[in-house]
């Protein structure tokens, strides 16, 4: 932590103290949380990179009444390898229906808002998504929404599926076929109307709490994308009510197709599961695709 403790002071946030394990405290950013990559000292620098400018770019587009933690560095030492000093909350207070509802409305809000800091689909880097590597477009190319989804996450995840079981044909199969099918899936929508929000990218409720008597988001997988596909994970895992929905969509209406494209964002997440995890998320995985070929 000294070799953390230093490299903020440099930054301009000295003289700080160290306070534990995974803390500091510096009088101009008061109580910093210190995260670690994983792989001690073969944490890869470019990844917390990812998490420091992910937050930047939500901080940016979120409304007050949603707290995101602010970024202040991200480094490496020598012995733990990369890191990222960040914001402390305090966390505390229950996730009950009415804050679920004021999440839900500010996350659409976010979502409605206007982007200055990136144009296109994806984000200026690559990044990671949990343990696995996540393509972001870093080039800028220009792509509509289908085309990034198809090239970025789909394809992206098939493919490492592909590498990870060579064996399983009933995949590689429903894999093409739902990647010959994604413009049907968008069929009720113009795909040129569909507009970059900034996203969370890993928006379970495991990184989703309450600070200052308001909810708080942070570890995110951020880019720029359709703003439903925000919404796949919580389908996966649970966690929001019914008042989180009801308000977001209070702000960002269901379009036409919706429920056949959450099915599209939240195979996603699945894939991404197995492809981390291991065969146990096969299942869903092959429920998704078929009900989405079918």
């Amino acid at each position: 932590m000294k070799a953390v403790a230093t490299q903020l002071e440099a930054a301009g946030h000295g003289p700080v103290e160290i306070e534990a394990s995974r803390t500091l405290r510096s009088p101009s950013a008061g109580r910093v949380f210190v995260k670690f990559g994983t792989g001690g000292a073969d944490a890869d620098i470019s990844l917390l990179e990812y998490e420091r400018l992910g937050l930047e770019h939500l901080r940016h587009s979120a409304p007050k009444e949603l707290k995101v933690p602010k970024a202040l560095l991200a480094g490496e030492t020598s012995d733990r390898g990369g890191f990222v000093c960040v914001e402390h909350l305090d966390l505390g207070g229950r996730l009950g229906d009415d804050m679920q509802a004021a999440f839900g409305k500010a996350l659409a809000t976010m979502h409605a808002e206007k982007q200055e800091l990136h144009a296109g689909f994806g984000f200026p880097v690559d990044g990671c998504c949990g343990a696995l590597e996540q393509p972001n477009n870093s080039e800028g190319r220009s792509l509509n929404w289908v085309e990034f989804w198809d090239e970025f996450r789909l394809g992206f995840q098939l493919e490492e599926a592909k590498r990870r079981y060579p064996e399983d044909v009933e995949m590689q199969e429903l894999g093409a076929q739902l990647r010959k099918r994604l413009p049907i899936l968008f069929s009720d929508l113009v795909i040129e109307d569909i507009k970059p929000s900034i996203l969370h990218g890993d928006l379970w409720s495991g990184n989703v709490g309450v600070t200052e008597g308001k909810p708080c988001i942070f570890d995110p997988a951020a880019y720029y994308g359709h703003a439903e596909a925000d919404l796949g994970i919580a389908y996966m895992f649970g966690g929001f009510s019914q008042a989180f929905f009801e308000a977001y969509h209070a702000v960002l209406p269901r379009e036409p197709g919706f429920e056949q494209r959450a099915k599209l964002y939240e195979l996603h997440h699945h894939l991404n599961h197995m492809n981390i995890f291991g065969s146990s998320y096969r299942g869903g995985c092959v429920q998704l695709m078929q009900q989405l070929v079918s």
